[in-house]
């Protein structure tokens, strides 16, 4: 890999996509900023913009850098320069995760505010340093950030390697049922989850388990990226 074309490469993208990013930005912030205010009702408010931005920068991300070269017919010029397929997969990666992270960063924090997981609650009963509340705030921050990230990133590593919108979409739809059947409706019968639940919303060891869990899955999806890339045959 040639880590000079793939910054290069993601350069072009992260300049395309300037103006969404600067409109996601805008309304992550406006949602982190509704979220931290005392009231309950901007403070819901700003917690579905957050997730609007997390779901609508992760659509856009993955259907206009990744996808978008396919469909206006570049995908094939960019191949025949002197790039090599892990190049553009890592240009990909770079660039994509980039224009995620930015306001998925803003949204992650206004997530952090949700009822369920009271951070700045759990952290006034236990009396610590402020110190030690501000990395309790940043474990759960970073804990939320995670989260999308790794789905982002299955959803971003589908569609480089597939081209394809209909596998990637079906990709999403699979995270969706996962997600939405088995983790939201299944899990929250079953002790073992509804401890480790607990244990999570009070700062214990499954908090520090599960961001290693998380980082560890994105390294994962992304070496099966470019594991897969460099198997393709075919990128017209």
């Amino acid at each position: 890999m040639n880590p000079s074309i793939a910054l290069r490469l993601a350069w072009k993208d992260i300049r395309l996509m300037r103006l969404p990013l600067a409109i996601y930005t805008a309304a992550a912030l406006a949602g982190l900023a509704l979220a931290a205010t005392g009231s309950p009702v901007a403070r819901s408010a700003g917690i579905t913009l957050a997730l609007n931005v997390l779901i609508g920068v992760s659509f856009h991300v993955t259907l206009g850098p990744v996808l978008g070269e396919r469909e206006r017919k570049t995908l094939a010029f960019v191949m025949s320069l002197p790039v090599a397929p892990r190049d553009t997969a890592a240009a990909k990666l770079i660039s994509s995760f980039l224009l995620f992270l930015v306001p998925g960063s803003a949204a992650a924090a206004s997530l952090v505010f949700l009822s369920p997981v009271d951070v700045f609650a759990a952290m006034a009963t236990d009396h610590r340093s402020a110190l030690s509340h501000l990395a309790g705030w940043l474990a759960y921050f970073a804990l939320a950030l995670g989260a999308w990230a790794l789905l982002f990133s299955v959803v971003l590593g589908a569609a480089i390697v597939s081209e394809s919108l209909g596998w990637t979409i079906g990709v999403l739809t699979g995270l969706i049922f996962v997600l939405g059947n088995i983790v939201l409706q299944i899990a929250p019968r079953v002790g073992w989850v509804v401890r480790y639940a607990r244990d999570l919303a009070h700062g214990g060891p499954a908090l520090g388990a599960t961001l290693g869990v998380e980082t560890a899955g994105i390294a994962l999806v992304v070496a099966a990226t470019f594991l897969l890339q460099d198997r393709k045959t075919s990128f017209v």
